[in-house]
């Protein structure tokens, strides 16, 4: 029998929206489809979107399991109040409330075996980011876990790794807050938008480019590595690495090896990481290993001493589209 991981993700916060018009009101909001959800039902992975069509935050939207029009929402602590603030800004008159539930409501994630969430809890769903994520379901603080034996708890860090070896970007250390955009976040290849769904706040700039067909930059784990060693050829976690890793946002410059040069326009940014993996928005031309140039992080004119970032794409992301 397999053996499976569950872990409280403390990271995450959750927002409870209920009142009479709580579905009508979401829908017009995310940019996946709401009709779908039932009470008691799966819940679905989505984004929010400013008006300019760039992502606010990444949530999962949870049905209420009793038959009450009521909503919750999984979303990083941190974007919290950004999501509560954007919600009663577009609420105008409906019929709403947006209260905070994270006192009494935890977010928790199983993985590494098969199981079926409606056995677990009443609130929840199978991860739709990728198989190999599990279940997402929430829970009372004070209510205890029914997972199968074959499960073990384990550390929020350890569902970090098993994430960013899997490749799925998630708070706002990898979706930056009014700056990504949902097809560069993978929202398409991780089932968190609904192309065929009618208008939402933001929809415009994401359709377009769902329309024009290219995606140039896309989230990918990559690898961090020092100088002085051989390049990586496949990612893989070093938990004894103790290097200092430069913050979420940082940028990713191109190194020419002839002359040290560096490019004069970043292809990437860094993300969320531990240890030696992490997450970076990459130009994905420049996701491939050449001989004669290196990632780095930079400040533009600067390198960070001595480090390199290699990007290994996984199988599920498309490949770089061809220049024209």
């Amino acid at each position: 029998m397999s053996t499976g991981q569950f872990a409280r993700l403390a990271s995450r916060g959750v927002l409870r929206v209920s009142g009479a018009d709580a579905g009508k009101f979401l829908q017009g909001l995310t940019t996946n489809q709401l009709q779908r959800l039932a009470p008691g039902g799966d819940g679905q992975f989505s984004a929010f979107l400013v008006a300019a069509g760039r992502v606010l935050c990444e949530a999962f939207v949870h049905p209420a399991p009793t038959d009450d029009g009521g909503f919750l929402l999984d979303a990083d602590a941190r974007a919290l109040p950004a999501l509560a603030a954007h919600l009663r800004k577009y609420a105008l008159r409906a019929k709403v409330a947006v209260d905070d539930a994270s006192a009494a409501v935890a977010v928790r994630q199983a993985w590494g075996a098969a199981l079926d969430r409606k056995t677990v809890a009443a609130v929840g769903c199978a991860d739709p980011r990728h198989a190999d994520l599990g279940v997402r379901f929430l829970a009372q603080n004070n209510e205890s876990v029914n997972l199968p034996s074959s499960f073990v708890e384990t550390s929020e860090l350890e569902y970090k790794i098993h994430r960013i070896l899997t490749g799925i970007p998630e708070g706002i250390d990898d979706i930056f807050p009014n700056v990504s955009l949902p097809l560069e976040s993978n929202f398409d290849l991780m089932s968190g938008v609904d192309f065929r769904k009618g208008c939402y706040l933001g929809q415009e700039l994401t359709i377009r480019t769902y329309h024009i067909g290219v995606t140039r930059k896309r989230i990918v784990p990559v690898q961090i590595y020092r100088e002085s060693d051989s390049p990586p050829t496949k990612l893989e976690l070093d938990r004894s690495f103790s290097e200092i890793l430069p913050p979420s946002t940082t940028e990713i410059r191109i190194l020419n090896h002839s002359d040290g040069s560096l490019s004069k326009r970043e292809v990437g940014k860094f993300g969320g990481s531990v240890f030696n993996i992490g997450l970076a928005l990459v130009r994905l031309e420049h996701a491939g290993h050449g001989s004669n140039s290196d990632l780095v992080f930079s400040d533009g004119v600067t390198t960070t001493p001595g480090l390199r970032v290699r990007a290994f794409p996984p199988s599920w992301i498309p490949a770089a589209p061809k220049s024209a």
